[in-house]
């Protein structure tokens, strides 16, 4: 299958993409080449896009995450920067999103298929699946009182059971639980 070239003129129909947080003073005294009907701003440039908002993760058709290590804000806005290669086709109907935990922010995240960290270990999904186990992860991780209807002697070796799982076979939660 071959990558989409994305550019200015298409980056921002149904694509996937992670930005990376950056410095407001790289856009300072520039003019944006697009201002979205929500106030976001788009600048171009030969080797991706600067995007200066207030939201990030679903923005219209699109699917982008802001990676930033500082809560840098300007008015309540952060500035990222993709490059062009940086962007995948996205939709609701292919299994194009993997799971895993994220370097960056040591929380399970969604990744693209066509991203550098996929391996096949990794069971693919569709968004809606995605978002499904997604919420599963965060329950497994943050809560506990679910534990309590299996038999187990170490919480945190049922945790990472049923974390991978999750996010290596396409056994569903109850099953996992029952296997364990």
């Amino acid at each position: 299958m071959t990558k989409l070239n994305y550019h200015k003129q298409n980056f921002f129909k149904n694509t996937y993409c992670i930005f990376k947080s950056v410095d407001f003073q790289i856009v300072k005294n520039k003019k944006p080449n697009f201002v979205s009907k929500s106030g976001s701003q788009y600048f171009y440039t030969d080797e991706g896009v600067y995007r200066i908002s207030t939201h990030w993760g679903r923005a219209a058709t699109c699917k982008w995450r802001l990676q930033t290590d500082a809560e840098t804000f300007k008015n309540g806005k952060k500035l990222g920067f993709a490059k062009w290669s940086s962007f995948y086709k996205d939709n609701e109907v292919e299994k194009l999103y993997f799971i895993k935990k994220s370097a960056f922010s040591n929380k399970y995240e969604y990744f693209h298929k066509n991203e550098a960290s996929y391996t096949i270990e990794y069971v693919l999904r569709t968004s809606g699946d995605t978002r499904k186990v997604l919420r599963q992860l965060k329950t497994i991780t943050t809560e506990t009182k679910w534990a309590k209807y299996i038999p187990h002697d170490d919480l945190e070796d049922l945790r990472t059971y049923l974390i991978n799982g999750l996010i290596t076979t396409n056994k569903t939660l109850p099953e996992l639980k029952r296997m364990y």
